[in-house]
């Protein structure tokens, strides 16, 4: 045998962990990283999306009371957003029909029962849905808003962009309000998309424009001639009148200011439904007539800056901002799902 300077210093142990993969530094590596990646999505989810999410979102950015958020028509299911689904009171026909102007002999100035369902209408037709109550609260809270005691009582109704709901929320408002046995006067002054005539079912060959254009002094018009009845008691409509040209120029005469100031005379409240603000300037001038403004905001829709600037554009104007109506917020949101739940469960011990 061959002598070896190989001795054993110490044997060989199996041991007690693999070497590779170490377990616990790659899940504590994984909880870092993961972290760091939901982090980096958060920002860049904020900063991708910057429209007004939810509610005290205007609040927060607008530095102006929120007064109102609407859920969203067909939010978690129709049944807890428009109440059973069936119509909890009928139209009534307007017993007068007839009209100084030129739609006297026009006699569908009404709503009937046949009516099928519309967001519009949703105060009316289903009086104890989610939505409905919504309504009511917006416009407690525009009642509450006066100061020094001194009630708005013409208010300009306009957003940032088109499709934010304006013409929803006059309507359901005015129904509201027209509830509480007072008489209220909706003015659809967008010439341009007009939309009131086709909501409440009456004529336009006469309305607003027609008005301005008109040389008879305001006060010697019979009132059948400034507004037509709707189907809703108390509830009057005063549509846009057919399309004209140079519709700013109109709204810069005089008797817009004469044709308001006989409508706080005789309505306890005047709506003012009119376009977009930001690219056009008929609730800018509307709005130094009127006595205050509100902007309708679309949840998701309405971009924080186009909200700030149309805020900014009324203040520089001299006009009252009341405040924010945030319209289509989605209940069934993370944040907000216990306040839908609980409506949901307290409308339904009222239906039973």
């Amino acid at each position: 045998m061959r002598t070896s300077n190989v001795r054993v210093i110490d044997r060989a142990r199996a041991p007690g962990a693999p070497y590779k993969p170490n377990m616990s530094m790659n899940i504590a590596l994984g909880f870092m990283s993961g972290m760091f990646m939901g982090l980096v999505f958060i920002f860049v989810l904020e900063h991708a999306d910057l429209s007004l999410k939810g509610p005290g979102d205007a609040a927060l950015y607008l530095k102006t009371p929120e007064l109102g958020v609407i859920p969203l028509s067909s939010a978690r299911s129709t049944k807890s957003a428009y109440g059973d689904g069936r119509m909890m009171s009928s139209f009534l026909l307007p017993t007068n029909g007839n009209h100084a102007m030129d739609g006297a002999q026009d006699n569908n100035n009404g709503l009937t029962g046949a009516e099928k369902p519309r967001a519009e209408l949703v105060t009316w037709q289903h009086k104890l849905s989610l939505v409905a109550e919504s309504y009511r609260a917006a416009l407690t809270s525009i009642l509450l808003s006066s100061q020094n005691g001194n009630r708005p009582r013409a208010i300009v109704f306009t957003s940032a962009g088109p499709g934010e709901g304006k013409t929803t929320t006059v309507t359901n408002l005015g129904i509201a309000l027209a509830e509480t046995n007072r008489r209220v006067l909706l003015i659809d002054a967008d010439m341009r998309k007009p939309r009131l005539h086709d909501i409440f079912n009456l004529p336009n060959t006469w309305g607003l424009s027609d008005l301005l254009r008109e040389k008879a002094p305001i006060e010697s018009l019979p009132r059948e001639a400034l507004a037509r009845e709707t189907g809703i008691p108390g509830l009057f409509v005063l549509t846009s009148g057919p399309a004209t040209v140079s519709i700013s120029n109109l709204l810069y005469s005089s008797r817009t200011a004469e044709l308001l100031r006989r409508f706080r005379q005789e309505y306890y409240a005047v709506l003012i439904d009119t376009p977009p603000m930001m690219q056009l300037a008929d609730a800018r001038i509307l709005g130094r007539l009127a006595d205050a403004a509100i902007l309708v905001l679309g949840c998701g829709r309405t971009t924080r800056d186009a909200a700030k600037a149309a805020k900014q554009r009324l203040s520089a104007d001299g006009i009252q901002v009341l405040g924010s109506i945030l319209n289509r917020w989605d209940p069934k949101s993370a944040s907000s799902y216990g306040v839908y739940g609980y409506y949901d469960g307290y409308y339904a011990k009222r239906q039973g």
